[in-house]
């Protein structure tokens, strides 16, 4: 059976895990099962991704596309960003948005902490009733 495509857009690796996870319940092949692997080493939760993929595009006038690269490659250095933009943006503009992306890390690394925490102590309240 031939599928139509409806739409297309980038996504970013958390968002290709999410929807293969959903997938997964219903059978998925080798090869999305080893993309799924893959994606899971080096995503980032797919809320997150979504919401700077918005904020970065708006805030620097990029294309979506660019936006997902520089998310999947997990830029460190201003260097990082510039190989994906090029001259799309300044140098000024390259150090603001890598400030922004590390604050959106950062965020969404507090929030996984503060889940894991909470998780911990779920589990420990169940081992006290035994």
């Amino acid at each position: 059976m031939v599928r139509k495509v409806l739409d297309e857009k980038p996504i970013t690796l958390g968002q290709v895990y999410e929807l293969l996870k959903i997938r997964e319940e219903t059978g998925i092949n080798y090869v999305q099962r080893v993309t799924a692997q893959h994606a899971e080493k080096l995503s980032r939760d797919a809320a997150f991704s979504e919401e700077a993929i918005q904020t970065i595009k708006e805030e620097f006038d990029l294309p979506r596309i660019l936006v997902v690269q520089i998310l999947n490659i997990n830029p460190k250095t201003s260097i990082d960003v510039k190989a994906i933009t090029g001259d799309r943006l300044s140098d000024d503009q390259i150090d603001q948005l890598l400030s922004r992306y590390t604050e959106y890390v950062t965020l969404a690394a507090t929030k996984d902490k503060e889940i894991s925490e909470e998780e911990e102590e779920e589990v420990e309240e169940g081992f006290e009733d035994l």
